[in-house]
C-alpha cells in the first residue's frame, strides 16, 4: 500500500474514531436521563456495566463510562474505515452520513448490545449481588431495550453527520492546498 493510501486511511480511521466520540457523548445525559426515569440513581447504566469487572460504587460507573465510551470510539473507527470500502460506503453528504450513522446504530444495537444484555448483563443482575438499582434494570427491561434502541440510532446519526461535516471540511481544505 501507498503512502497517500495509508494516510487516506489513517485519516478515516482517525476521523471516525473522534466522531464516534462526538455520538458516545451525545447520548450520554440521555443514558443518565434513562436511569432516572427507571427509579435508578444517575449512573446506573454504567454502573451495571462496570460491575463485572469485579468493581463497586462510583469505580464501577467511571469504568462502565470508560469502556462504553471506548466502543463508542471503536464503532466510529470502524464506521470511518468502512466508508472507504467503495462508492457506495462513501460518507458524501449529511443525509447519506445520517441515514450510514442510523443504520450502524441499529445494527450495533442488534449484533452487540441486544445479546450482552440478554445472555450476559441480566443473567448475570438476576443471579444476585447486585444492588436494588441495577435489579430495577431487569424490572425495566422492555424500557431498557427501547430507549437503548433509541439511543444507538441517534448516537449513529450524530455519528454519521459529524463524520460527513468533517468530511466535507476535510475535502474543502485539499481542494484549498492543492489550488494554492
Amino acid at each position: 500500500m501507498s503512502a497517500p493510501n495509508t494516510l487516506f486511511f489513517a485519516n478515516r480511521a482517525k476521523v471516525g474514531c473522534v466522531s464516534g466520540l462526538v455520538g458516545g457523548f451525545a447520548i450520554f445525559v440521555s443514558i443518565f436521563v434513562i436511569d432516572l426515569s427507571m427509579g435508578s440513581s444517575p449512573g446506573t447504566f454504567y454502573k451495571v456495566v462496570g460491575l463485572p469487572f469485579g468493581i463497586s460504587g462510583l469505580g464501577a460507573t467511571l469504568v462502565g463510562m470508560v469502556s462504553h465510551m471506548l466502543t463508542a470510539a471503536l464503532i466510529g473507527t470502524v464506521f470511518g474505515l468502512g466508508s472507504c470500502l467503495g462508492k457506495i460506503m462513501e460518507i458524501s453528504s449529511l443525509k447519506k452520513g445520517a441515514f450510514a450513522g442510523a443504520v450502524t446504530g441499529i445494527v450495533v444495537f442488534l449484533v452487540f448490545f441486544v445479546p450482552i444484555t440478554t445472555l450476559l448483563m441480566i443473567p448475570q443482575i438476576e443471579g444476585g449481588g447486585f444492588s436494588a438499582e441495577a435489579a430495577a434494570i431487569v424490572l425495566n427491561v422492555e424500557l431498557v431495550m427501547i430507549g437503548s434502541l433509541e439511543l444507538h440510532i441517534v448516537y449513529g446519526i450524530v455519528m454519521g453527520v459529524f463524520f460527513a461535516i468533517a468530511m466535507q471540511h476535510q475535502t474543502k481544505r485539499q481542494m484549498l492546498f492543492q489550488g494554492a
